[in-house]
């Protein structure tokens, strides 16, 4: 990085200070709601399987897959946001400490504002997403579906 590049972080330096305080907001706040999304879809599941055993309706335990697929779908949604804040975050930080090469190019792409997402390809876009299924925070909507898959072919 040259001395050039150098200059207007060091003159914007308390503007991305603050820029990285609202991006850690945003990170706790999407991983909050990630949290809150598995509590509501526990809760819907626990409800209809309840209601499926105590009816004896295999309807209820498909709609309680399904509500759970729904559900956790939202909830990829958060955690892939939170990927993509994160990645802000981290480049944010590389620029405030030096180590990023291409910080104006980032700067000058982002026009100042880390906490505004990145345009990228819809190609990339849909990677990052997907790779959100293989994430071990969707292990719990596996092994429920498992399990309630268990208790409707047995019932």
């Amino acid at each position: 990085m040259s001395a050039d590049d150098s200059k207007p972080i060091k003159d914007n330096r308390e503007y991305l200070v603050k820029q990285s305080e609202m991006l850690q907001a945003t990170i706790t706040r999407m991983a909050s709601n990630s949290l809150a999304v598995k509590q509501l879809g526990l809760s819907i599941w626990t409800a209809l399987v309840g209601f499926g055993f105590t009816n004896k309706t295999p309807s209820l335990f498909i709609l309680a897959i399904i509500s759970l697929i729904l559900i956790a779908l939202l909830d990829m949604y958060y955690l892939y946001l939170e990927t993509r804040f994160r990645n802000n975050f981290n480049r944010l930080t590389e620029l405030l400490c030096g180590f990023d090469d291409h910080a104006m190019e980032s700067m000058q792409r982002l026009k100042g504002n880390f906490v505004k997402l990145e345009n990228i390809s819809i190609g990339k876009e849909f990677q990052m997403y997907t790779s959100t299924f293989r994430s071990w925070a969707n292990l719990p909507y596996l092994v429920i579906i498992v399990i309630t898959l268990v208790i409707f072919v047995n019932n």
